[in-house]
């Protein structure tokens, strides 16, 4: 009995041990209207090395049970996805206001102590401004 292959591309990687999150996407036609539209499901697969990482276009193989999920296991990878990079800006600009305000002010924060930690000309700049 031959195995079954899927090819899709690892949408979470690094969060469980020695598994990806793979997202394979078909075209369906539909019977009526005869217009074709997108189809997605997700696939746990097992990455023995842990190598994967998001955006990777990978062709996976169905195994015997290896958890609860996970019925694939890697075959091969493909390459590199280009979208990966438009996928998270298109999930950012999906996000509420108040959740990208807080992404912002993470941000100036990280800057800040950057700055702090990297300069000793600031504490001079203080003495400066106490004076006035």
């Amino acid at each position: 009995m031959p195995a079954n292959t899927l090819s899709g591309i690892v949408t979470k990687a690094g969060v469980m041990a020695k598994t990806v999150t793979m997202t394979v996407e078909r075209r369906i036609t539909h019977p009526k209207l005869l217009k074709t539209y997108l189809r997605h499901k997700k696939y746990l697969v097992h990455d023995p090395e842990s190598t994967l990482s998001v955006g990777d276009r990978i062709v996976a193989q169905s195994c015997r049970p290896l958890s609860a999920r996970k019925r694939y296991t890697l075959l091969n990878r493909v390459g590199k996805e280009s979208t990966g990079q438009f996928r998270r800006e298109k999930a950012e600009a999906m996000m509420s206001a108040v959740d990208r305000e807080k992404i912002r002010i993470e941000q100036l924060v990280k800057d800040e102590v950057a700055k702090k930690s990297g300069g000793g000309g600031e504490s001079s700049d203080g003495g400066g401004e106490r004076r006035k």
